[in-house]
């Protein structure tokens, strides 16, 4: 009973990974049409954090999730939604503006090198070797569309490649920090909630905050920010707590297949063989991963 238990905690958290992955993996290519219609990635960041608290709220008080914070709750919220959600967010947005929706996507997911590596010099966590053969799948998959780097602005790949690193950083300070004991729409709701006026503040100082936007872009900011404020990251924090930080950023390595698969689609952005082997080796990382993480349920009990 407890194995069947343990196993469907596990198959879930797998499960929110997935969604999650590709709910952060479309919205880019979503991004780029509002871009057209007068946004940038720092109305997006704000746009994207502020529409979705009606949602999360609502959500909170149908489940009924207590949103009290105790003072150390709230400085370690205030830190991990600052220097992880809103710098991740910015600089990836960001990014869009400068070089292609699926060379962004690629290079921000160098991220789950960062979590393990972190995971293992810092924390002391016992790698397996699956886990270590699932990365280099994923990596390797990853590097098969570094082709146009060279061609690409120096800003955009800085941009993209320092999202990474604070994305990193969020995962391992949800999971190893009192955050891991949060509902996952709870996090939610206060990261955006801080967000919100910070990215708002932020954009005013620079003169970056312009919402002069076209109806289209309204939508698709709405949009983005159900997929990614509401859907995405809640089941990320909850795999997170599940399956862990580095389980959670190997299997979140089918991401870059949704962003390039759907800046293909509806951006017209080319893929090349190699590519395609790429989204291969990714899914190959992230299957390896699953079974692995089930089997290792099993062993245990």
């Amino acid at each position: 009973m407890v194995q069947k238990l343990q196993q469907k905690d596990k198959l879930i958290g797998i499960g929110a990974a997935l969604i999650a992955a590709l709910m952060f993996g479309i919205s880019p290519a979503i991004a780029k049409l509002a871009y057209a219609g007068g946004s940038n990635g720092m109305i997006m960041t704000f746009t994207r954090a502020f529409m979705s608290l009606p949602f999360l709220f609502l959500l909170a008080r149908q489940q009924k999730v207590s949103l009290r914070l105790t003072k150390q709750e709230l400085l370690l919220v205030v830190l991990v939604s600052i220097f992880g959600n809103f710098s991740t967010t910015l600089m990836l947005y960001s990014s869009f503006s400068y070089i292609k929706v699926g060379m962004a996507s690629v290079l921000h997911y160098f991220f789950p090198v960062f979590v393990v590596v972190a995971s293992i010099v810092f924390f002391k966590e016992k790698t397996k070797w699956w886990k270590i053969l699932a990365l280099l799948l994923g990596f390797a998959g990853v590097l098969t569309f570094m082709g146009g780097a060279a061609e690409s602005d120096l800003t955009g790949l800085l941009l993209a490649v320092g999202s990474a690193i604070t994305y990193a950083a969020m995962l391992i300070s949800v999971e190893h920090t009192a955050l891991s004991g949060f509902h996952c729409i709870k996090l939610t709701f206060y990261t955006n909630l801080i967000v919100s006026p910070v990215a708002f503040i932020t954009g005013l100082a620079g003169s970056t905050l312009k919402l002069q936007m076209t109806a289209g872009a309204w939508a698709y900011s709405f949009v983005v920010s159900l997929m990614v404020g509401v859907i995405g990251f809640s089941l990320l924090n909850y795999a997170i707590v599940k399956i862990g930080a580095s389980s959670t950023s190997v299997i979140s390595m089918a991401e870059p297949l949704s962003g390039v698969l759907f800046g293909f689609l509806i951006l017209g952005e080319k893929l090349t063989p190699l590519n395609w082997l790429g989204c291969i080796l990714i899914m190959a990382g992230v299957a390896i991963i699953s079974l692995f993480s089930l089997r290792k349920v099993s062993d245990t009990v």
